[in-house]
C-alpha cells in the first residue's frame, strides 16, 4: 500500500474519532446537533481533506525541465541551450559552464527533477547506456565521421582460405579502399559503390593469429583512414566431402580432382543407369554416414532421386550441422524445388538459362600477392613458367547460370555487376547452399584453375560443418573496444580471460542473464584476448578507440540512437507529472484549523454532559 493511502486512513480515522467526541457532547434533548456543532463537523472534516492535499498535493502536468549532458566531440555540434543544467562526461571537453560528473547515473542523482535530457556530441558509451533515461532524451550530434563506420571482420579461417573483408565508408568523394597483409603489402584494392561500400579478399596462410590492415584512400590518392582486420586461422582436419551425381559427366570429373588435389576427404560417385553406378565406392546415405560428412554436394538429379526417408535423414543432419550443396547440371524441376522447400530453402524458377559473367581479377601484383610465393617445383621449365603465367593471366569465361531465384537467403557468389549468384541458408545449426551454375568445370579448361579452386573453396567455405571445437561463447559485438564494457554469453563456470599483456581475469556469469549465461568484460588493452576453459582456448581482438575513431564514433552514435529510439517509444505519449505546489493547501488548512479552534472557544458557556437522573 503506498504513502498517501496510508496518510488518508490515518486522517479518515482521527476525524472519525473527532466527530465521535463532538456528537457526545451535543446538547439535548434534542435528537439532532446545534448549528455551531454541525459546523465543527464540516470544519473537521474540511480541515483533514486539506492536511492531506498538504501533504500529498496533486499532480500536475509541468514543463520537462531539461538537463544538458556533454559527450565526445561535443564542441562540434552545435551551441548549448541557454539556461539549461549543463553536465560534462569524462569524455567530453572540459568547459567552464559545465560540471563534471563522472557518470550519466550520477548526474540524474544530481538533478532529480529532471524529466527531459539533451545529450550533446557524439553519444552514450557502453558504462551509460544501461541507465535510465528520463521521459524524453534527444541527441544534438556533430557532422559524420569521415572515415571507415562499418567494419565485419572475417570469420575464422582455415589455413588456404579465402576470405572476405566487408566494410563501409563516410564522407570521401572518389575513395578506394585497400587491404594490406601483415607485411604492409596490398593483396586487394577496390573503389566504394554508391553507398560507401565495399568488400575485399586476402589468402589466409599459416595457422595463428594475425593482423591485416584496410586503408581508405581519397582521390588523390592520400590515406584517410586505417582499420586493423583481425584474422585468425585454425588448422583442422581436412573437410569431409560426399559427392552425389545423377550422372558422370565434366563438372564431376573436374570438381572430384581439384577436391584430392586439395587434400580433402573426398568421395564421390554417379549413377550410369541400370543401377550401375561410377566412381568410389557405393554410399548409402545413412543417419551415421551424413554425421561423419562435413559437406553433402548433390545435383537437381540426384536430389529428385533421393526417397522421402532420405529427404529426412538428409533434414535432420542439417539440422545436426551438415552442410548440402545443391549444383545445377540442367533445369529444375518441381521435384528438386520441393525437396528444397522442405529443407528450408524455397526456390522460384530455375529453367531458363542466363550467361554468367564472374568478376575481373585484381592487377597482376595483387594476384600474386594474394596467392603468396609459389612452391618450388623440380620439373618446371622457363616454357612451362610462362604458360602457367599466361593462362592465370587470362580472361576467366562467360559460363552459365540458371535463373533460379532465392527467398531471403544471403549471395553464394556475386556476378562482375556485383548481382548475387545462387544463395545459402542457415538450417538449424546447418546450411543449406544452391549453386545455378553448370559449366563452372569451363575454368579449368580455360587454364583458369586458379578461379576454379576460389569458387568451390568459397562455395564450400560457406556452407561447411563447424570446425571441431569451434568457440562455444558468443560475443555481442563483432568490434570490442578497450576501456568500454562488453558482453560475453554462452560462458561455462570458471572461464577466464587473458589480455595482450599477459593479465589474467574470471568472468562472473550474471545469474539474471537466465540460460545464456552472459558475463561482463571490461578489457583495458587493445590487441587479442584469450577466453580459456580448460583446456579450450578462444581468441578474440579488442580495439583501440584511438586508433579508430571513425568507426567508434559511428557505432557511439548508432548505439545511442537505439538506445533513445527504446526510451522515446516507451514513454511516447505520456505527460509529464509533477507534485503539485503545497503552500494554498497549507494556508487553506491553518485557515480552517484556526475557524474550528475559534468556534471551539467561543462556543458560549461550557458544555457539560447530561446528568445520569
Amino acid at each position: 500500500m503506498s504513502t498517501a493511502a496510508w496518510i488518508a486512513i490515518a486522517l479518515a480515522l482521527i476525524t472519525i474519532a473527532g466527530s465521535v467526541r463532538i456528537l457526545r457532547v451535543a446538547p439535548r434533548p434534542a435528537w439532532l446537533p446545534s448549528p455551531i456543532f454541525t459546523a465543527l463537523l464540516g470544519l473537521q472534516a474540511l480541515s483533514a481533506l486539506l492536511l492531506y492535499f498538504t501533504l500529498v498535493p496533486p499532480q500536475r502536468s509541468v514543463e520537462a525541465g531539461q538537463l544538458t549532458v556533454l559527450t565526445a566531440n561535443a564542441a562540434s555540434a552545435g551551441t548549448v541551450p541557454a539556461g539549461a543544467a549543463v553536465i560534462a562526461l569524462p569524455e567530453a571537453t572540459p568547459s567552464a559552464d559545465a560540471m563534471r560528473a563522472p557518470d550519466l547515473a550520477t548526474a540524474l542523482r544530481q538533478h532529480p527533477g529532471s524529466t527531459a535530457l539533451l545529450l550533446v556530441g557524439d553519444g552514450l558509451s557502453a558504462r551509460d547506456r544501461d541507465t535510465a533515461l528520463p521521459l524524453r532524451a534527444t541527441l544534438q550530434s556533430p557532422a559524420a565521421p569521415r572515415g571507415w563506420l562499418e567494419l565485419q571482420p572475417p570469420s575464422v579461417t582455415a589455413p588456404g582460405a579465402l576470405f572476405e573483408v566487408v566494410a563501409r565508408a563516410g564522407g570521401v568523394d572518389d575513395a578506394r579502399a585497400e587491404l594490406l597483409d601483415p607485411a604492409g603489402v596490398v593483396v586487394d584494392r577496390a573503389p566504394l559503390d554508391a553507398q560507401g561500400n565495399v568488400r575485399l579478399h586476402g589468402s589466409a596462410r599459416a595457422a595463428g593469429r594475425s593482423e591485416f590492415t584496410l586503408r581508405l584512400l581519397d582521390a588523390r590518392p592520400h590515406v584517410v583512414d586505417s582499420l586493423p582486420v583481425p584474422l585468425q586461422t585454425v588448422a583442422a582436419a581436412p573437410p569431409r566431402v560426399l559427392i552425389l551425381a545423377g550422372a558422370p559427366g565434366p563438372e564431376l570429373k573436374y570438381l572430384r580432382r581439384w577436391a584430392t588435389d586439395t587434400g580433402l576427404d573426398v568421395q564421390a560417385q554417379a549413377s550410369a543407369g541400370g543401377g550401375v553406378t561410377l566412381g568410389d565406392a557405393p554410399v548409402a546415405l545413412s543417419a551415421a554416414r551424413l554425421a561423419a560428412t562435413d559437406v553433402l554436394v548433390l545435383d537437381e538429379r540426384s536430389l529428385a532421386t533421393l526417397g522421402a526417408a532420405q529427404r529426412t535423414l538428409v533434414q535432420q543432419a542439417l539440422r545436426d550441422g551438415l552442410g548440402v550443396v545443391v549444383r545445377s547440371s540442367g533445369p529444375l524441376n518441381d521435384a528438386t524445388r520441393q525437396a528444397l522447400r522442405s529443407w528450408g530453402m524455397p526456390v522460384s524458377g530455375g529453367t531458363r538459362v542466363a550467361p554468367l559473367q564472374l568478376p575481373a581479377d585484381p592487377e597482376a601484383a595483387l594476384l600474386q600477392a594474394r596467392r603468396g610465393p609459389q612452391r618450388p617445383s623440380t620439373d618446371s621449365t622457363a616454357w612451362t613458367d610462362e604458360a602457367d603465367a599466361a593462362s592465370h593471366s587470362a580472361a576467366p569465361p562467360a559460363l552459365e547460370r540458371f535463373d533460379a531465384e532465392l527467398t531471403a537467403a544471403d549471395a553464394l557468389l556475386l556476378d562482375a555487376k556485383g548481382n548475387a549468384v545462387g544463395g545459402w541458408r542457415n538450417i538449424g545449426r546447418g546450411r543449406v547452399a544452391l549453386l545455378p551454375v553448370t559449366d563452372s568445370y569451363r575454368l579449368v579448361l580455360s587454364g583458369r584453375d586458379d578461379r576454379y579452386a576460389e569458387l568451390w573453396s568459397g562455395v564450400l567455405a560457406k556452407v561447411a560443418r563447424a570446425l571441431p571445437g569451434a568457440p562455444a561463447i558468443r560475443l555481442q559485438t563483432a568490434t570490442p573496444w578497450s576501456g568500454e564494457r562488453m558482453t560475453v554469453c554462452e560462458v561455462p563456470r570458471g572461464t577466464r580471460v587473458r589480455d595482450a599483456e599477459g593479465h589474467t581475469v574470471a568472468l562472473q556469469v550474471d545469474p539474471a542473464s537466465g540460460s545464456q549465461h552472459c558475463a561482463g568484460y571490461w578489457p583495458q588493452q587493445p590487441g587479442w584476448h584469450q577466453l580459456q576453459h580448460g583446456a579450450t582456448m578462444q581468441a578474440f581482438y579488442v580495439f583501440d578507440p584511438a586508433a579508430a575513431q571513425p568507426l567508434y564514433r559511428q557505432q557511439l552514435r548508432a548505439a545511442t540512437a537505439n538506445r533513445l529510439a527504446e526510451t522515446n517509444a516507451a514513454t511516447s505519449g505520456t505527460p509529464s507529472k509533477v507534485p503539485g505546489p503545497r503552500w494554498p493547501w497549507l494556508l487553506a488548512f491553518i485557515a480552517v484549523a484556526g475557524l474550528l479552534w475559534w468556534l471551539e472557544r467561543r462556543r458560549s458557556g461550557p458544555v457539560t454532559p447530561p446528568s445520569a437522573s
